[in-house]
Order: C-alpha cells, then sequence, then structure tokens
C-alpha cells in the first residue's frame, strides 16, 4: 500500500478513535468483565479505549478500510 494511502488510513483510524460521541450500553458476563478490566490496567489502557480499539480493528480485518475508500 503506498505511504499516501497509509497515511490517509492512519489519519481516518485517530480521528474514528478520538471523536466519540455515542455512548454504548455493554451488557457482559461479570467475571469477564473483571479479567478484561484486569488486563486492560495491566496494559495501562481504559476498557472505553480499548473497546474502541478492537471495534476499529474489527473493521480493518474485515476490509472495511480499502484503499479505494481514500
Amino acid at each position: 500500500m503506498p505511504t499516501i494511502i497509509r497515511m490517509k488510513k492512519w489519519e481516518r483510524m485517530a480521528k474514528l478513535l478520538r471523536n466519540k460521541d455515542r455512548h454504548v450500553h455493554l451488557v457482559v458476563n461479570s467475571e469477564l468483565w473483571k479479567l478484561f478490566k484486569k488486563l486492560c490496567e495491566k496494559e495501562n489502557v481504559s476498557p472505553n479505549q480499548k473497546v474502541s480499539e478492537l471495534i476499529l480493528n474489527y473493521l480493518e480485518d474485515s476490509g472495511f478500510f480499502k484503499e479505494e475508500d481514500f
């Protein structure tokens, strides 16, 4: 992938991580949430930030950010 496209892709992804305007209610198993929060603390990242990263990675892995989008 050419550098310009990678940069535009990175800029778009960074914007998606920064501009948060939607509250999302999740219902998960309490033990699962405890384990998730513990790992987030270990990695020095907030659960909210980690969930956002996971969503972004899911979109990227699914081919949502294609070259023709830029």
